[in-house]
């Protein structure tokens, strides 16, 4: 087998979605219909990065799936996510005609991406009971990152592992952070003139967040940069096993500039400022960094001072807006309490700002020790699943959750016995009343609202737009959706009979267009729920 040269850049394959080459693949299908003579399809295109491309859009170029034949879509193939997996967030990438994701037991699969027959899997020796004691406690593992043949897995107990990936062979591990401690990892990095860059940790536990840089050759450490002060500095204080700002998911790296975009979490305690003074202005924020040495240049705080758990968790967005009548270079990103900020991407300053896009409960109360309803609950609001960007449209596609939740506070003398590694929420949350979801279309140049489109379930997973005219988003009701992006009507829809956890993706093979998403539904909304089902792998093609 051919070995992929060592080499680590984040361009994937050249992708063509033009017409003339749609109409050159029909023509040569006509050829060999009619002729038997051998046909050169359309080159192939995959889906090599997280977001398909470095700005992370999740906007795919292909149009040979449009409005018009969406009813034609059919099952291509399917895997199981294994025995007693339910809930699955991982997001697929596709290199050189290979899927690569991984399940929740961070095992990685290589599958064949137009038929799905496995090249080689590798289930890593990891300690589930090490990791996540906080309040996201069931491991999930949100995929990998491939580049210079190789293949970097990040798992549970925090170890990051590079595999081979023609072979799956075990190339190094190391340790990014003490899972004693209470530290996890479940995003994968992101690729940068040989850096694997990534963030942690995951779970509201009570510890200190953080961007890191790898090298990709060896695992050795180049920088790392904790975007939560030591305890007795800043906002936490000296006595207090507090921290928070983790950083969710994975980091947008801007190629021209070098620099590393990322979201942050809300501080902890979550639900109450006991033990945290004044404002915490990295938390609830998106930051960037340096990528050649993780240095800050620039944060802007979506919210200050949260008492709800409005992290600010999607990884950035980049992308081109027009403000005071000229372009300019723009970084996008969401909070959970229902906006979406498009931010300068050279200082940060606010070039504008989305009203809220899910159900926003005024006058915003605090939790007390008795409980109040407010809206969005922590689950609601924008959630981790990520928008898509259509360049051609100049519009944001932003799936959200209205959910409401009675949220009530622990006593101080609670709060303060917290254990660092341990639920650092300060409290709970209980949903009142039903939960939906609604995709929201935008114009980030000044934020308004073109469209929005009410769903059945909440919609936590992500977008996909493309080229054929189709946003396609998923619901907790196990319904995969396409809507047209003009209008935001519902064209299409495929039972699945799963919720889904992560955005769908497209690639082309062979002349044909695939659509893949993984369903079996978030942590969020299935943690628990056994009758959810194995999660599956499901592609779809014309």
């Amino acid at each position: 087998m051919t070995r992929r040269p060592d080499r680590f850049d984040t361009r994937g394959r050249a992708r063509s979605g033009r017409l003339g080459a749609m109409l050159a693949a029909a023509l040569a299908a006509a050829l060999l219909t009619s002729c038997g003579s051998s046909a050169h399809p359309a080159p192939d295109v995959g889906w090599p990065l997280w977001g398909n491309t470095p700005q992370n859009t999740h906007y795919s170029t292909l149009r040979q799936v449009d409005a018009g034949d969406l009813g034609e879509l059919r099952l291509a193939w399917s895997r199981g996510e294994g025995f007693g997996q339910y809930g699955w967030e991982t997001f697929p990438v596709v290199v050189a005609g290979t899927m690569y994701y991984t399940t929740n037991t961070d095992e990685v699969l290589a599958v064949n991406a137009a038929t799905g027959a496995l090249r080689w899997s590798y289930a890593p020796p990891i300690n589930p009971l090490l990791g996540p004691q906080g309040a996201e406690a069931a491991p999930m593992n949100r995929g990998v990152t491939v580049g210079g043949g190789r293949v970097f897995d990040l798992t549970v107990d925090d170890q990051l592992i590079a595999l081979d990936a023609d072979s799956g062979r075990r190339l190094w591990s190391v340790r990014v952070a003490d899972p004693n401690l209470g530290y996890t990892e479940n995003s994968p990095g992101t690729l940068w003139h040989g850096e694997l860059i990534l963030g942690g940790p995951a779970g509201d536990a009570g510890l200190r967040g953080f961007v890191a840089a790898y090298s990709a050759i060896d695992g050795r450490e180049i920088w790392r940069t904790y975007v939560v002060p030591q305890h007795g500095h800043g906002w936490i204080d000296r006595q207090a096993a507090n921290g928070g700002a983790d950083v969710w998911m994975p980091p947008t790296v801007d190629p021209a500039t070098a620099t590393v975009y990322v979201a942050t979490g809300n501080p902890d305690p979550g639900f109450t400022d006991v033990a945290r003074r004044g404002c915490d202005p990295w938390a609830d924020a998106t930051l960037a960094l340096d990528a050649r040495s993780g240095k800050l240049k620039w944060a802007h705080s979506e919210l200050c001072d949260d008492s709800w758990d409005y992290d600010t968790d999607q990884s950035p967005l980049l992308l081109q807006v027009r403000a005071g009548g000229r372009p300019l270079d723009a970084v996008g990103d969401a909070n959970k309490s229902g906006f979406y900020s498009i931010l300068n991407a050279a200082g940060g300053d606010l070039i504008a700002r989305t009203p809220y896009l899910t159900r926003y409960s005024n006058p915003h109360l605090r939790p007390t020790r008795a409980g109040v309803v407010v809206c969005p609950g922590i689950f609601g609001g924008l959630e981790y699943g990520p928008p898509a960007y259509d360049p051609s449209r100049h519009a944001l596609y932003l799936p959200g959750t209205d959910m409401c939740m009675r949220y009530r506070v622990q006593t101080p003398a609670a709060i303060h016995r917290h254990r660092s590694g341990s639920a650092d929420l300060a409290g709970t949350a209980v949903q009142v009343g039903p939960a939906t979801g609604v995709l929201s279309a935008v114009d980030p140049d000044d934020g308004h609202v073109i469209w929005q489109r009410a769903l059945p379930r909440p919609a936590v997973a992500g977008a996909l737009a493309t080229a054929g005219g189709v946003v396609f988003v998923g619901d907790d009701d196990g319904y995969l959706y396409g809507l047209a992006a003009g209008s935001g009507r519902i064209i299409w829809r495929w039972h699945v009979g799963l919720r889904f956890g992560s955005a769908p993706i497209a690639y082309r093979i062979a002349g044909v267009e695939y659509i893949a998403v993984a369903a079996g539904g978030s942590q969020l909304t299935v943690t628990g729920d056994a009758s959810a089902g194995e999660g599956r792998l499901i592609v779809l093609k014309l």
